[in-house]
This record gives structure tokens, sequence and C-alpha cells, in this order.
């Protein structure tokens, strides 16, 4: 009906127009089947462009408060389903735009009241017979300008073809010393300069030839040292010295040899020369700097929501890239600002990028799935009228993990640290005082056992699967699948359930509970809030939990048949939360730099400070007896290099064994991992990978 059509509020944007009224999505006039929730996401889209909706807005949008429902997995399937009709890329939108752990964004132009096709061909159709009818010469105008047309677009796909793709022709091992290493890698040319981290755990700045060979460590005046940045001469070297609290100092070292100069007072997370090599630019906490080389002049270029590292300008100085990365829900993206801090916005996901030397590409690492590898997105082009593919190219597939990637001089070699990730568990054998495998040398972490000690639950490394056996490693089976990531697995009292953390894409980390026959895990609270480390109540009906998402909050507990949930008094600001076998402690951590051991009796109902230095990985005893921990107290020696115990009945503490006699590096896939047998001796992840500096060979376009 002509006047139902003319009423209705139409909004068009590209090629797609949107019939609000009518709950209706089409492109170039053809309708696009599009479900109940997704129209009513991208409704609520249209009616703000440009600003930023809150996942939380979206929820109270198509889920009243009353409705149950698992919210994080529904949005997400109402979004993808959104994009695939669109048939736009969450990697490189088009129109809708992810922030990670804010909302989502429209990034097209929309026009309101626009005419719809039925409203167009309406005009059409009412036109003056005079202007439908057309002479005849018209339709051969018309015949004419589509064979011209056909003959152009024929034209362009056989002369102004796509360029082809970059491809690896191979790749060359150029170490072989078996130990850890770190990036960045940074080379003169001649030689690679690139980090090593020995037991202890003790770090050294090494070099390499760029042919292959010895790796030889570089003298350096530092404790701790890592290199971050060569400058373009290749004269000097930008090193950070470990000043604890996962900061560092920085210092430019001459290669040659001679005494470094500190970078002024400035303690940075991560640095890189700037682009003129005069200057500067390090990330603090949320926020990014620039400086000079002497500590002068410091300015705040920008403030970003992740952790921002792996800095880098292009090579005409405009613009530099970094990576920010969500600790929370596991994910990293490229992000790319102007050289004094503006016009900031997201490339796409990935991690540690550079550029090549002219320009034309960035080389970047990225984890889509369980595997790392290198990808490269095309940038600048002599023509603008060559057809290209923008998005990024997948340059590696396997068989290792390459990171840190860096062009060589001449461009036709990229180097890398490729990664052979394996651990195997072992066990401390306090009566010979050895390190011996434990089930076999399974490679995997965070280890729980049954309260009978015969069924043991662990999360495969690196992968993250949660699987489950008895302890003799009979009767193992499989609970979680990719893409979940799995994390401390807990056992209830009874045997019956586990409780575990999961991450899953772009998505916080939460607390899940499965049935140890198998079957679907649950969540046990649909929230955007991170929650970490849970931790089951001897009798079994309730978790305590706590998280590292907002500063200061609290921990909480939850009744599980209620699913009530409160917080525990006191408890801000601490996490890692660990019910006593007895039910009368709560023991934590606390989330400053102290790292405090924390103790709440339920009994006085008030927290008192039970060690005073560095705590990681806390744990009761079997009998809770004991409360074994990680020692960082003393970082300039050699961070997490000692497993002791609080005794509870007089506080005090004993020595139990130095990490450093582990012989190789521990692992874990946040942390160093560390947990108990049910004999209470100590179990680590030992690092059996391998870790190299590879040359691979590339043919660019």
């Amino acid at each position: 009906m002509p006047g139902t059509t003319q009423n209705a509020k139409v909004m068009q944007f590209g090629v797609f127009e949107v019939h609000l009224q009518a709950g209706e999505l089409r492109k170039s006039g053809l309708r696009i089947k599009l479900q109940e929730q997704p129209f009513q996401i991208l409704a609520l889209l249209l009616e703000r462009p440009g600003e930023v909706i809150s996942r939380d807005e979206l929820r109270q949008r198509l889920w009243p408060s009353d409705t149950f429902v698992d919210f994080d997995h529904s949005l997400n399937s109402a979004i993808k389903k959104l994009r695939q009709a669109l048939g736009d890329d969450s990697d490189n939108p088009r129109f809708i735009e992810t922030l990670p752990r804010r909302g989502y964004r429209l990034i097209v132009p929309v026009i309101g009241g626009v005419p719809s096709a039925d409203q167009r061909a309406e005009a059409v159709s009412s036109a003056s017979p005079k202007a439908r009818g057309r002479p005849t010469y018209y339709g051969l105008v018309i015949l004419g300008a589509v064979i011209v047309t056909v003959g152009t677009l024929a034209l362009w796909k056989t002369v102004f073809r796509t360029p082809s793709a970059p491809k690896v022709l191979g790749f060359v091992q150029l170490t072989n010393d078996g130990q850890a290493k770190t990036g960045p890698v940074a080379t003169d040319g001649s030689r690679i300069y690139f980090s090593e981290v020995l037991p202890g755990p003790r770090k050294l700045i090494v070099q390499v030839s760029v042919k292959g060979g010895e790796a030889v460590p570089l003298s350096v005046p530092f404790k701790q040292p890592s290199v971050l940045d060569l400058s373009g001469e290749g004269t000097e070297l930008l090193v950070a010295s470990d000043e604890g609290n996962m900061l560092s100092s920085l210092w430019v070292q001459p290669v040659a040899g001679g005494s470094p100069r500190r970078v002024g007072t400035v303690l940075a997370d991560d640095a890189r020369f700037g682009a003129d090599a005069k200057g500067i630019i390090y990330g603090h906490g949320h926020d990014v700097y620039s400086v000079s080389r002497d500590g002068s002049l410091p300015r705040k270029l920008l403030t970003v929501d992740g952790i921002p590292s792996y800095f880098r300008f292009s090579p005409n100085g405009r613009v530099f890239r970094f990576s920010q990365s969500h600790h929370t829900v596991d994910s990293t993206e490229i992000m790319e600002a102007a050289a004094d801090g503006t016009r900031l916005h997201k490339m796409f996901p990935g991690y540690s990028g550079t550029w090549t030397s002219d320009g034309r590409f960035f080389i970047f690492e990225n984890r889509p799935d369980r595997r790392i590898d290198l990808w490269v997105s095309p940038e600048e082009r002599s023509f603008r009228w060559p057809k290209r593919n923008d998005k990024p190219i997948q340059l590696t597939a396997g068989p290792l993990d390459f990171e840190d990637p860096l062009p060589s001089k001449d461009g036709k070699q990229i180097f890398a640290i490729g990664d052979l990730h394996r651990a195997e568990v072992i066990r401390y054998d306090s009566r010979s005082g050895q390190f011996v495998p434990y089930l076999s040398g399974i490679s995997a972490e965070g280890l729980a056992f049954t309260r009978d000690g015969q069924w043991v639950a662990y999360a495969s490394y690196p992968d993250g699967a949660l699987w489950r056996s008895k302890v003799d490693g009979s009767e193992r089976l499989q609970l979680t699948f990719p893409p979940m990531r799995v994390l401390l697995p807990r056992w209830s009292p009874d045997g019956k359930q586990i409780a575990f953390n999961a991450s899953l894409p772009d998505a916080t980390w939460n607390v899940y509970l499965v049935s140890s026959e198998g079957g679907t895990p649950q969540r046990i609270l649909p929230s955007e809030q991170s929650q970490m480390d849970a931790n089951w109540s001897p009798d079994g009906n309730s978790l305590v939990f706590g998280t590292l998402s907002v500063p200061n909050t609290p921990i909480y507990t939850i009744e599980l048949q209620s699913k009530r949930v409160s917080t525990l008094p006191g408890s801000s600001g601490l996490f890692s939360p660990r019910w006593s076998p007895d039910g009368r402690y709560i023991a934590a951590i606390t989330t400053d730099e102290a790292s405090k051991l924390m103790l709440f009796d339920f009994v006085t109902q008030k927290w008192t400070e039970a060690i005073g230095s560095d705590v990681g990985y806390p744990w009761w005893s079997r009998e809770g007896k004991y409360i074994y921990f990680q020692d960082r107290s003393n970082p300039a020696e050699g961070a997490h290099n000692r497993i002791v115990r609080l005794r509870m009945s007089d506080r005090k503490i004993e020595n139990i064994v130095d990490v450093k006699d582990v012989g190789r590096m521990t692992t874990g896939t946040i942390v160093d991992w560390f947990g108990l047998a049910p004999d209470d001796s100590p179990l680590f992840a030992r690092d059996i990978g391998t870790q190299e500096i590879y040359a691979l060979d590339v043919q660019w376009p």
C-alpha cells in the first residue's frame, strides 16, 4: 500500500537499506534474511552511528533483567549472524567495529529517511507515459554501455591483476644452544641481537651471525638485562634492566663497549628508539610516552585500555604502531597513531610487528588458533589504481610458532624466534633431593587431585584442554575442547565436579563447572567481569574466587545451590583465594606491588598478614598444617627461585627447594606453574621445548 510504504522509516548505509518498522534488511533492493536479535542490534547501532554501544546496553535491549541466558554466548552469536548478513569481517570491519571489553560501533555513514527500493519502483511506475516510452535507440545506448563496461572489467582483470601474495620459500635455523629466548630481535645487517633466559632465572643479551653459528653473550653491566632495540646506524643498543615489579630502567649501551647511559629516571614496561633515534618511546601501565635520550622533555602521547608494547615507527616516521594486550580476555591487537599520539585507531588482531624497510608490508605475529604464525599486511604502493587485497595475509603455517619477526637489512629474509612449546611435569623428591618425571612426564600444568588422591585433573600444555584420569594414567577423558582455554582446575570435595577457569576468544576469564564424567561446561555467573582462581569450600556448597580485571575488587563467594553471591569482608585488593581444608581460613594475595600473603579468619572475621614478601601460587597442604608458596622476594637474585612453606602452628618459614636446581626453566600459560602432589611434594612444569633463531627466506611480490 502506497501510504504504508511512504511512512516506513528507512535507514541506508552503503548498499544496505534497513526498514525499521517492517524489520527488514535489504541489499540493493533484495531482502536479506536476518533474525530478530541481530536485527535489534543493527537497529540500535543505526540509532547512534559512530558511538560505542556497550555490551551491557545491548543486554538490556535484547534480554530483560528477569531473563536467564548465557549472555556472552548469545550476544556473540547474534553479532556473528549480523556480520554474516552484512558480509562483514570482525578482523577488518567495514561496518561494525568490535571494541574489546567495551562494545560495538557502526563505522559507516548512515542516511535516514531515504526513499526505499519500493518507493523508487513506485515512482518509476507512476511516471508519465512519455517518460516510460523511450525511443528505440535508447535501448541501443544501454546495450553499448553494457558492452563497454564488460570490456573494461575484462581489461581490468587481465592487465591490472591483483599482485601475488608474499610467501616463505624455506627457513634455516641459526642458533642451536637450547636456551630459552625472548624478543624483540634486532640486527645491524651482520649480527642479530636477542635475549636469553637461563635457569635461575638469569638473563643475557646474546648475538649471533646472520649466517648462523655460535650464540655469544654480550658483556653488559646489568644483572637482568634485555635488549629492546638497536639504533639505526647499529652502534647502540637500548637495554632494559629489571628493577622488579615488572618494570625496568632504560639504558643506552654502545655495542663496541663502554659505559652505558641511563635514560633519566624512566621506569618502563617496554620501549624503543624514536623515529629519529634522538628520542625514545615507551609504555608505562596504560600510557605511552616520548622522552629524550637523557630522560628530559617527557611527554605523554596517549592512553589505551590495554597494555601497550612493541612500539615501531613507520619508515617515513609519520606513524607508529604498537601491540595492545588485554590480559583479562587473552587477546592482543595492533594499534596505530600519528607520531604525535593523535589519530589512534585499531588496525587488526596481532602482536609484535614491524615494517619492511621500503614500507610496503607490515609483518606481525598472530594467534587466531593455538599456533602463533607470521602475517603480513600490504601497506604502501606506488600506484593507487591497481587492484589489491588489503587484508592481512598469513605467511607461515607451522610447524613451529614464529615470534618477534624482523626483516633483514636486504629485505630477503625475516628473522624470528621459532618456538616448539612443550613441558614435562616433574616432582621434587625430598628424600633424594632430585626432580623426577611425574605421571610419565605429561605436558601439562595445573594438576589437581581428588581428596583420596586417586584421580587427577589437569590442563594440557600448551593447548589448554581440560583432562581427567586416574593417577596411573588410566580412564583418561578429555572434558573441554578448543577454542576454550582452561587453567587451574579444582575437584569438588565429593569428586563429582570440576571447577576451572577458562577463556574464549575475545571474552574474559570466567569460572565454569563440568561433571567429572563429561558433559557441557556451565558458567557459574554470566558476567563481563573477569572471574579467576576459583576454589571449593570444604563442604562443597560454595566457591570462592577473585578477579584482576578491575583494580581494588574484592573476593567473592557463591553458594552454588542458590547462586547467591557475597563479598568476603575486607577483601578489596586481594586475589588468588584458597580455602583451608578445615574451613576456618582463606589465604589470599594482595594485588599491590608487595604481593603479601594474607589470612582471613572466619572466627574473628579479620584479615592478618602472614607473609610480607613477594608471594605466588599459595597452596594448603593436604592436612592444612602448612601453606606452600613461591617466594619471589629477591628478584635481583632471580625471581621464582624458591619454594617455601609457612607452618600454621607457629608461623615459621621453612625452605623446601630452589627452583633453579630444576636444570631448565619452569613454565606455564601465564606464569610459571607450581602445585602439590597428594603427598605434598612440589610439582612443576619444566620447559622442554625448543626456542631458536631462524631466518625465513621470503619472496615478495
